[in-house]
């Protein structure tokens, strides 16, 4: 590995400019290759660790966890590397030609994500032979863009499957995932069955046009995405959803009372920050303010007086609060469960004489709650800088094992 690391740092001392164009190009192509071949070995090297089961070392709950967790990978790339590792291993040919670098992770994911367990005990009923099958398709991947690929790839599914994709037909799971960027855009992305796509798309359909004023510029996705708002904000008002940790569902707005009385532009004013969605400007939390029941939470000494001592157990809402907006999700180490799947953990436990305070208190989610009692697992609070560390049974500690 140190070799490794090495080579990566003379190729970033190499100058661009004094390459010519068809250095350039050849440089770009070999690094094409390099990039595939890393891609395959790390998928190779996850594999290993899924089955067997390292991420327990952790405390997380799966591969794909600890991938997101510990090494700050997208969830929807951890979901590829683990499913295409898996199904990589009876696909011999596929994986060479990917531990090559001949063939890119695109190309994998690809022929791996149509070979379903179904679907090769259907090819086998068929008399038509894996092996086979595997070379045909990975010899397709080294032609073709992954596009192309895909296109083949379909065909050998209908090819197993002569009525049509009906695994797919039957895939009646739905996903949505929304992340919060780093340009303080939410960006959404998921997929419906089509029963699903339906109810939504009537219920949007009818906030988008029952009430649409004249002169109304905004384009189809402008007005499908106010929709979709406004549809969240009828269900928050409407009193119908259930409550959430003992709390009716709310957006929470936290801004300081200073900046909240300031004037606008005023200097040296800091912004606000939303429970999910992180930080906003003065202005955004001034307006979302403007139709809200104020909650003070002071975090000074002389505030709020948020211990609520040794004669109750489970913590107060203004405990919570004061938690979810210090903490933010769930504090174990590598995982980002948002406050509403988190429980409140008495650090010292109350049997043993902690008293249930912001001091005392973190967020946990359940399993990392169970990870923290049964498991052997601890948390501490650094009071110096704020941050949380997380220790295993034996006492090491769990750091990130991406970066620096």
């Amino acid at each position: 590995m140190s070799e490794l690391l090495s080579a990566l740092d003379e190729l970033a001392a190499v100058d661009l400019s004094e390459l010519s164009e068809d250095g350039l190009l050849d440089l770009v192509g070999s690094l094409v290759t390099a990039s595939n071949r890393m891609a395959a070995a790390l998928t190779s090297a996850v594999r290993a660790a899924d089955r067997r089961e390292a991420y327990r070392r952790d405390g997380a709950a799966s591969m794909k966890a600890w991938l997101r967790g510990s090494c700050r990978m997208a969830p929807d790339q951890a979901t590829a590397t683990v499913s295409t590792g898996r199904r990589l291993e009876q696909l011999p040919e596929t994986a060479a030609a990917f531990a090559a670098g001949e063939i890119s992770a695109a190309h994998a994911r690809v022929i791996t994500r149509a070979m379903t367990p179904g679907r090769i005990a259907k090819a086998a009923e068929a008399g038509i032979d894996l092996g086979e099958t595997d070379g045909i398709l990975a010899d397709l991947a080294r032609a073709t863009a992954p596009n192309e690929t895909a296109r083949g790839v379909a065909q050998w599914v209908a090819g197993v499957d002569p009525d049509g994709t009906l695994d797919d037909a039957a895939d009646t799971r739905r996903r949505f995932t929304m992340a919060s960027g780093l340009d303080g855009r939410v960006h959404l992305r998921g997929d419906l069955d089509a029963a699903g796509g339906e109810y939504l798309h009537s219920a949007l359909a009818a906030l988008m046009n029952g009430d649409r004023p004249a002169g109304d510029r905004r384009s189809h996705a402008e007005r499908q995405a106010d929709a979709l708002v406004a549809l969240a904000r009828g269900a928050l008002d409407g009193g119908s959803l259930p409550d959430v940790r003992g709390e009716r569902p709310h957006v929470r707005v936290t801004i300081d009372w200073m900046a909240l009385c300031a004037e606008r532009g005023a200097p040296g004013i800091a912004g606000g920050s939303l429970g999910w969605a992180g930080p906003i400007n003065p202005e955004t939390a001034r307006r979302l303010a403007c139709d809200a029941s104020v909650v003070r939470i002071i975090t000074g000494p002389d505030g709020l007086p948020l211990d609520v001592g040794r004669a109750q157990r489970s913590s107060s809402v203004a405990i919570r609060r004061a938690l979810e907006i210090r903490d933010g999700h769930c504090i174990f180490a590598g995982c980002d469960a948002p406050p509403e799947w988190c429980d409140y953990h008495h650090v010292v436990h109350w049997a043993h004489g902690g008293p249930t305070s912001c001091d005392n208190g973190a967020l946990l989610c359940e399993r990392h709650h169970t990870c923290c009692h049964e498991g052997g697992f601890t948390i501490r609070r650094d009071p110096g800088t704020g941050r949380w560390h997380t220790y295993r049974p034996d006492g090491t500690e769990i750091l990130s094992r991406a970066g620096p």
